[in-house]
C-alpha cells in the first residue's frame, strides 16, 4: 500500500514539474522569460498581447477560459484550485499558484 501511495505521489510531481521563472514582483511564470505589460504585471514569454477585456497574457493569441477570464494560447485548462491557464496542463507554481504547461 505505501508503494503505490508514493508511485502515484511521484508521478503527480513528475507530471507537474516544470520550469517556474520568478519575477521581479516576486509572481511566478512559466518557463524562464517574464515580460512586464503595460500595466506593471508580468506575463510569461517575450511577447505581451492585450485581452478583448483589457488584461495581458503571454503570447500571441488569447483564448476566453469558460469563468469569462482570458488566458494566453489556444486552449485553456482548469487547474485544481478552480483557476483557468492557458495549454494542456496546470504546473504548481512555488508560490502555490498555477501556470500553463
Amino acid at each position: 500500500m505505501k508503494m503505490n501511495t508514493l508511485l502515484v505521489s511521484l508521478a503527480l510531481l513528475a507530471t507537474q514539474s516544470a520550469i517556474a521563472g520568478m519575477c521581479p514582483d516576486g509572481t511566478h511564470v512559466s518557463g524562464n522569460d517574464c515580460t512586464m505589460t503595460p500595466d506593471g504585471s508580468y506575463v510569461s514569454g517575450n511577447k505581451v498581447t492585450m485581452a478583448p477585456d483589457g488584461s495581458y497574457v503571454g503570447g500571441g493569441k488569447t483564448t476566453m477560459a469558460p469563468d469569462g477570464s482570458y488566458v494566453g494560447g489556444s486552449k485553456s485548462t482548469m487547474c485544481p484550485d478552480g483557476t483557468f491557464v492557458g495549454g494542456t496542463r496546470c504546473v504548481m507554481q512555488p508560490d502555490g499558484s498555477y501556470a500553463g504547461g
